[in-house]
């Protein structure tokens, strides 16, 4: 019963948000966030998604803050913590980006004042937009594969010296 009733507090906010748009975006984009919070507090992943999808379709058309787009690039950690879909992890990074590029002073104090239970969220997003922007190159003579007989051995003479002289064998 009171999932229900919160799932319909938050479909009230969000329908209430969108009416009022043209009154005032800050606010609407905030009750959209706050039924968002609700309904992923809820475990509700699926009324989570589509307010947070609602607020990048909004985001797109008519632009929100920096701290808006880090707020939401944390919902998305939280959508992919519970349901593991990479989508979220797709749209994470892009909220993360994107919050950097309109002010990196407003996105750093955002995630530098995050509740403890969120800090895991925008370390493991710090990582992981890290790792997409920065992909380190592979060299052309590196050996994928490693065939299970070759696993283990040291082939290097100086190596299996200081092995055979650890061991107490001396050649």
């Amino acid at each position: 019963m009171a999932h229900n009733l919160k799932y319909l507090l938050a479909v009230t906010i969000v329908g209430l948000s969108l009416s009022t748009n043209s009154c005032g975006k800050g606010h609407s984009v905030s009750d959209q966030f706050a039924a968002a919070e609700i309904a992923i507090a809820d475990e509700d992943m699926n009324a989570t998604r589509d307010i947070c999808n609602g607020i990048m379709t909004s985001a797109e058309k008519e632009g929100i803050e920096a701290s808006d787009y880090a707020r939401l690039s944390i919902l998305y950690m939280q959508l992919n913590d519970r349901t593991d879909n990479p989508d979220d992890i797709q749209l994470a990074a892009r909220c993360y980006r994107e919050a950097f590029k309109l002010n990196a002073d407003s996105a750093q104090n955002f995630y530098r004042t995050l509740p403890v239970e969120q800090e895991k969220y925008a370390m493991t997003l710090s990582t992981i937009v890290h790792a997409l922007d920065n992909p380190r190159e592979i060299p052309s003579d590196h050996d994928w594969e490693v065939p299970a007989t070759e696993i283990g051995k040291v082939t290097d003479p100086a190596v299996v010296d200081s092995i055979n002289q650890d061991c107490g064998h001396i050649h």
